[in-house]
């Protein structure tokens, strides 16, 4: 269990597609997941991320497609031979069993020599920082240590690859948080591919090399995290991944940064990524991050300001999160660091909003 960066393994789905029925739960998906990669799998209920994990784990059988591990197929083999780390929601412990026992079940399956089986199951102990709990039942652990037994008892065989089906979902908000970091840094340890499924963006964002978005049992958008949050292709990438303002509206006029866009004669300039053109007359949306709007404090003008009025507002601690009407984009979502914003914001309370023309996004409508 100690650091190997090469452990992992290269995944390949190649046009899978499953259906139940009239009902299509994957739709061709082919993707591509690198050798010791954090990859997660994104989206809401019914989207297709726990078929396709079961389907990569053997407990799903595709109607249509392969899965090939560096380049040779598995999609016929059993479960249990594809040497795949599985870590579900549930822990699924064996309450019976001691800590120790759990860990070793999969290398006492293998029939492992018994000095190799204690080798391995006290460096996976170690590595989620539960040896000293060896003796105990799941009974007497937190949520959090049965989770970590969980994890031990997945990566103590060597996996080909670990994949892990909303492990975190069962914990409070805040020892979730604890586990997020922890996942990550046993991921830059082991060196393992990591598949992980949730519906959770802020887990995803967090934790993950790549996000896969899934919609429909299709892959809708993939990409680094940081990629994905800044340039979704469509309005609901943007709206599922954090949260985002549509501004809709006709392009009035191309401009040497990208175009202008009109409503209700209100003017708003955007500016374009490279080959982004749309035509004049066309209609477009921009999807524009609540905290890269500003509210107008005197300071440096931007591209973009909007006139409004405070619907609504909350506190968090380290921002405020406002609600403005305005008469030409309905309502537009604003977050702002407490500390620049003065006195706290006013229902009723009137504003000007502004932007930089790079701050939104073009997006499908979709």
């Amino acid at each position: 269990m100690t650091s190997a960066v090469q452990i992992g393994h290269d995944l390949n789905i190649d046009s899978l597609s499953k259906f139940y029925g009239g009902f299509t739960a994957l739709d061709n998906v082919s993707l591509e997941v690198k050798r010791g990669e954090f990859l997660t799998l994104l989206g809401p209920s019914g989207s297709g991320k726990t078929t396709l994990l079961m389907s990569i784990a053997g407990f799903v059988q595709p109607d249509r497609g392969d899965i090939l591990l560096d380049q040779r197929s598995i999609a016929h083999l059993p479960p249990e031979r594809r040497n795949f780390g599985m870590v579900f929601q549930g822990y699924a412990l064996f309450p019976h069993m001691s800590v120790y026992d759990n860990v070793a079940f999969p290398l006492k399956v293998r029939k492992r020599p018994v000095a190799e089986i204690k080798d391995k199951v006290d460096a996976a102990l170690d590595l989620v920082q539960l040896a000293s709990r060896a003796d105990r039942y799941p009974s007497q652990l937190s949520g959090g240590q049965q989770q970590r037994v969980a994890l031990a008892r997945a990566m103590v065989f060597t996996p080909h690859l670990l994949l892990l089906d909303e492990p975190l979902s069962a914990l409070d908000k805040k020892l979730r948080a604890e586990l997020q970091e922890e996942l990550k840094r046993l991921h830059k340890r082991v060196g393992l591919t990591f598949i992980y499924v949730t519906h959770d963006q802020d887990e995803a964002l967090s934790m993950s090399d790549r996000i896969v978005v899934m919609r429909d049992g299709k892959v809708v958008q993939q990409g680094a995290p940081g990629a994905l949050y800044d340039r979704p292709a469509t309005s609901f990438v943007a709206d599922f991944l954090g949260k985002s303002n549509f501004l809709r509206g006709t392009v009035e006029t191309h401009t040497a940064e990208g175009f202008v866009l009109t409503r209700q004669g209100v003017r708003i300039a955007q500016a374009s990524a490279a080959g982004e053109r749309p035509p004049i007359g066309q209609e477009v949306v921009i999807a524009l991050r609540p905290e890269k709007i500003t509210v107008a404090t005197g300071g440096r003008p931007h591209d973009n300001a909007l006139k409004g009025i405070v619907s609504e507002w909350n506190y968090f601690g380290s921002q405020f999160r406002l609600v403005v009407d305005t008469l030409e984009f309905g309502a537009i979502a604003v977050v702002i660091p407490t500390w620049k914003y003065g006195e706290p914001p006013a229902a009723g309370q009137p504003v000007t909003i502004g932007w930089d023309r790079g701050a939104g996004t073009l997006v499908d409508d979709a």
